[in-house]
């Protein structure tokens, strides 16, 4: 290589007579992350059109809570890499906080100090665990849901124990929000913004230096990259998406009691999560779809119901490994004839 040349290297700049070399663009940057964002608050403003009837509302409002339960739970598991069983806790600090912060500024108040207050204990709590090994720490959260649960049950004065909160109401900006379409779109609102707060992240170098210090974390830690505060702020933010499906489902229902919330709920997201894919940010929506319409789809089959539901999931698990968000790459694979991941086809 002349002289020339390795100045033009060394500049980023081709050598004059030669064209320059095509910048190197991250594969995240070709998904398109951006307009599919659109598209999907696009469709979700059309659905109501489309779905008629109070319960084909309410539940889609459900699948909106739970996409983002499900988020949140990506944002634990896929980047900061830890396995926690604590969304019940998160989901129920989340609503409580929001009534209690709502009475003093309204629904935006209430959403607000609920993902604030919820990311922040998640941010504690995971700098508390962080040396714990994997199962130790699934362990610890599950604790750690329960303990939430029995002081919402017993601090009536914030929770109002047995008898729960009723009568919550729905105010931005002083407009009150009283009809399910109403609750759907505050719904679906906070669901996309949480999206798009999920693609920023994926297009951002941070999304990188999570996936490495999950990966290889004693090598990322040579580097002097702070691994453990990276994944306690992952793991809070997960935590404040948690904390924001609380807060909406205390405000579209207008009642929680500790009835509402369930440790079956840290295992419905896991199934949503497996269902729509962990290695996408929609695959947690999708799951949470998937996972709210299937038991309806399975109504007639009352005898059958739970035995289809299983079979559903094992096959979906087993075919596609990487989920159902998965499937339109492997569609693209084939038709490309080429494995997943590999060169594009120029």
């Amino acid at each position: 290589m002349s002289a020339t040349d390795r100045a033009a290297a060394g500049t980023g700049r081709a050598r004059p007579g030669r064209a320059a070399p095509p910048p190197i663009r991250p594969a995240i940057f070709d998904r398109r992350q951006r307009e599919w964002v659109v598209a999907v608050a696009v469709l979700g403003a059309l659905l109501p059109l489309l779905v008629q009837g109070l319960y084909g509302t309410g539940i889609m409002i459900t699948s909106a809570i739970y996409g983002l339960l499900a988020l949140g739970f990506y944002f634990q598991l896929t980047l900061a890499g830890q396995f926690s069983l604590a969304t019940v806790g998160f989901y129920a600090i989340g609503a409580y906080t929001s009534v209690w912060a709502s009475q003093h500024g309204g629904f935006l108040v209430g959403l607000v100090t609920a993902v604030f207050v919820t990311g922040l204990i998640g941010t504690l709590l995971k700098l508390a665990l962080s040396r714990s090994p994997l199962i130790q720490f699934a362990i610890a959260t599950l604790a750690f849901g329960e303990l939430t649960m029995i002081v919402m049950r017993n601090w009536t004065g914030f929770t109002g124990g047995g008898t729960g909160r009723y009568g919550i109401e729905t105010k931005i900006f002083g407009l009150a929000l009283d009809t399910p379409r109403e609750y759907f779109y505050l719904a679906f609102g906070v669901l996309v913004a949480g999206i798009a707060l999920a693609v920023l992240v994926e297009r951002s170098p941070a999304q990188r230096d999570l996936i490495f210090a999950r990966t290889m974390g004693d090598v990322a830690r040579t580097t002097g990259l702070p691994t453990r505060r990276l994944q306690a702020v992952a793991f809070g933010i997960g935590a404040g998406y948690m904390g924001a499906a609380g807060s909406l489902l205390a405000h579209t229902s207008a009642f929680i009691d500790p009835s509402s919330f369930h440790v079956e709920i840290s295992l419905d997201v896991l199934l949503m999560l497996l269902l729509g894919g962990s290695g996408s940010i929609w695959g947690p929506p999708v799951g949470a779809v998937i996972l709210t319409l299937v038991p309806e789809w399975l109504r007639d089959l009352a005898d059958y119901k739970e035995l289809v539901y299983a079979v559903i999931i094992l096959l979906v698990i087993v075919m596609l490994p990487g989920g159902l968000a998965s499937l339109p790459e492997k569609v693209r694979a084939r038709l490309d004839r080429r494995p997943p991941g590999g060169a594009v086809k120029r």
